[in-house]
């Protein structure tokens, strides 16, 4: 057994004796109904409702449909990456190929990155962080959902708002290269332990 597995092994045993705790049910489902919760198992959530014609693939399948953007699904060659799953929802376009594609939200169709995190010794796969990308003319709609549901944010900035306690956090925020869209990542803090970058919501 090598160090670093070592060191994954009892960083893990951390987190199972936590166990995975599913964020408040109401903060999710408020951005849309058929969303998954963090902390829901990977079989699970591959099993969400979606519109017609569109699935969920993960960078790890080996059955991926062809892309239109390959470089999207392209496996992570960082540390702990191969205990990470990244996934988003693709639709057929009808021709030889699959692009992203939205799903259905409070603020209108949204960009889903979902980022799974190994769990437990039997090895399964839990729900670490979602995030939606939005466009960003419906920033103050979906701020003022949150204010109502969270209360007023723990962080403040420019472009960023933040809302987090024991178990989860809650980021809504602007990326400057992409001012066209805003983002809103509801993560589990104790399985984002396990990941290389901590409340990192991935724009592709």
């Amino acid at each position: 057994m090598t160090a670093s597995h070592g060191l994954w092994t009892l960083v893990m045993a951390a987190i199972v004796a936590w166990g995975p705790a599913l964020a408040d049910p109401k903060v999710v489902r408020a951005l849309g109904e058929d969303l998954p919760q963090p902390g829901a198992l990977f079989e699970d959530v591959r099993a969400m409702k979606l519109a017609p014609g569109r699935r969920i693939v993960c960078e790890s399948d080996t059955d991926k449909p062809s892309l239109a953007n390959p470089g999207q699904m392209k496996p992570q060659r960082s540390r702990g990456a191969d205990h990470v799953r990244r996934c988003s929802v693709f639709a057929d376009d009808g021709g030889d190929s699959w692009r992203q594609a939205g799903v259905a939200t409070v603020f209108g169709e949204a960009r889903l990155w979902l980022i799974f995190i190994e769990h437990g010794a039997q090895g399964r796969y839990r729900l670490a962080q979602l995030s939606l990308w939005a466009k960003a003319g419906e920033w103050d709609k979906a701020a003022g959902l949150l204010g109502a549901l969270l209360g007023e944010p723990s962080t403040r900035a420019s472009r960023f708002l933040g809302w987090q306690d024991e178990q989860h956090e809650t980021l809504m925020f602007i990326d400057e290269k992409h001012p066209d869209e805003f983002a809103v990542a509801i993560g589990d803090i104790r399985l984002r332990k396990l990941m290389k970058s901590p409340g990192t919501a991935i724009r592709e």
